[in-house]
């Protein structure tokens, strides 16, 4: 026991040395919350649109006299009064093909230089088809363009859109079979939060505190010096191992403790148990522990041991759950879920977001991760020792 100490003493001696490590250990959470912290915004989608109107383009067919606009200005009315989703930018009203053309065209400029983020036309003989559809079930059909490079407010905007066209439905009378369907988010960060940072926290507090535990620990036993020399003391492969595991925990324990405190000044929204929250922050720094000092066992020197470590690092990443597996082909979805980040967003997501408890499955996979690396570390550093030993 007294040889474990000392080792643990050893290895404290040596991270408090390894000065550069340990700020950026320190340093780079806090910089990262205090960034988000300060920042201000939302989580809800709101969309600038632009309206084009061709009620007024006189055209042939089922309605030819085309008389009417109402229902037209009716529906730029209610985009640009009634909608908490959608601010009226500007609108047009195309009186033949030409107008029409120029108007979709300053629109398209306006959605690339990103002034709207939606711009919407409504058809030849709009007001027409409407009042007609309260005599039987004639479909109106509106066009609208969004930018498709974000994918997020494509899925956005078709929720979003519901609420415009329920209140024109009910200001028009178009009430049969019509269930009125306005979008609300139900796990919402309120808007008196520090709204960015909160919805920012359950993908990248795993991802730093990971990701800086296992570059921590990835040199912690590569870097001990010659190896034969280390084996002629008569301290046993596992107090070495067991040294490290505890003295990098210690550490880790810290800096887990210092981001929640800092997060928590910068009021935390948390639905759930915050001890639930720390606990889940705590198991993800252990697992970057043993995932450090696998690369360590496994590493002849520290380059390679550096090159490893960013290499397992951007599969991390890759797939850490930010790419939805649904979108993956069958055999890369694997992946996200025997490794750890995914797992961990998604218990801190379902604590912070949903005021859910810890779900079990989610962490025992990142404990079982964990012990795994821990394993296989001491099995590799086992073995690398005996080899040592054998040319000694």
């Amino acid at each position: 026991m007294s040889d474990l100490g000392g080792l643990i003493r050893k290895e404290f001696g040596r991270i408090r040395s390894d000065k550069r490590s340990l700020v950026l250990l320190f340093a780079i959470p806090i910089i990262l919350i205090v960034v988000l912290g300060l920042t201000a915004g939302g989580t809800t989608t709101f969309f600038n649109a632009s309206i084009i109107s061709k009620d007024s383009i006189e055209c042939s067919g089922e309605f030819p006299d085309n008389t009417s606009s109402e229902y037209a200005y009716s529906f730029m009315s209610i985009v640009k009064n009634n909608c908490t989703a959608f601010g009226l930018k500007t609108n047009y009203t195309a009186t033949d093909e030409s107008s029409f053309q120029n108007a979709k065209s300053e629109c398209s400029n306006l959605l690339k230089s990103e002034v709207i983020d939606i711009y919407i036309i409504l058809p030849e003989n709009f007001s027409e088809v409407v009042e007609a559809s309260k005599n039987g079930s004639i479909n109106i059909y509106i066009t609208y363009y969004i930018d498709g490079s974000d994918m997020t407010a494509v899925q956005a905007a078709e929720v979003a859109l519901m609420e415009p066209l329920a209140f024109f439905r009910m200001q028009a009378g178009l009430l049969e079979n019509m269930t009125q369907v306005i979008p609300y988010t139900e796990f919402d960060v309120p808007s008196w939060k520090t709204q960015i940072l909160n919805y920012a926290l359950p993908m990248m507090l795993p991802l730093i505190i990971l990701g800086l535990d296992m570059n921590l620990t990835s040199l912690s036993i590569v870097s001990e010096g010659p190896l034969p020399r280390m084996l002629l003391t008569p301290t046993g492969r596992r107090e070495i191992v067991l040294s490290k595991l505890i003295s990098y925990s210690a550490v880790m324990f810290l800096q887990v403790t210092e981001v929640f405190t800092a997060i928590a000044i910068f009021d935390l929204y948390c639905l759930g148990s915050l001890f639930d929250f720390y606990l889940v922050l705590l198991v993800t720094g252990f697992c970057g522990v043993t995932m450090g000092l696998f690369i360590s066992a496994i590493s002849t020197t520290e380059q390679v041991a550096n090159q490893i470590y960013l290499m397992m690092f951007i599969v991390l990443v890759m797939f850490s759950g930010f790419m939805p597996a649904e979108l993956l082909p069958p055999w890369m979805g694997v992946f996200i879920d025997i490794l750890p980040l995914g797992h961990s967003m998604e218990l801190l997501s379902n604590i912070a977001l949903k005021g859910l408890g810890i779900d079990e499955f989610h962490l025992s996979v990142v404990l079982g991760i964990a012990i795994l690396f821990l394993a296989i570390a001491y099995i590799a550093y086992a073995l690398k020792t005996k080899l040592k030993k054998l040319e000694v």
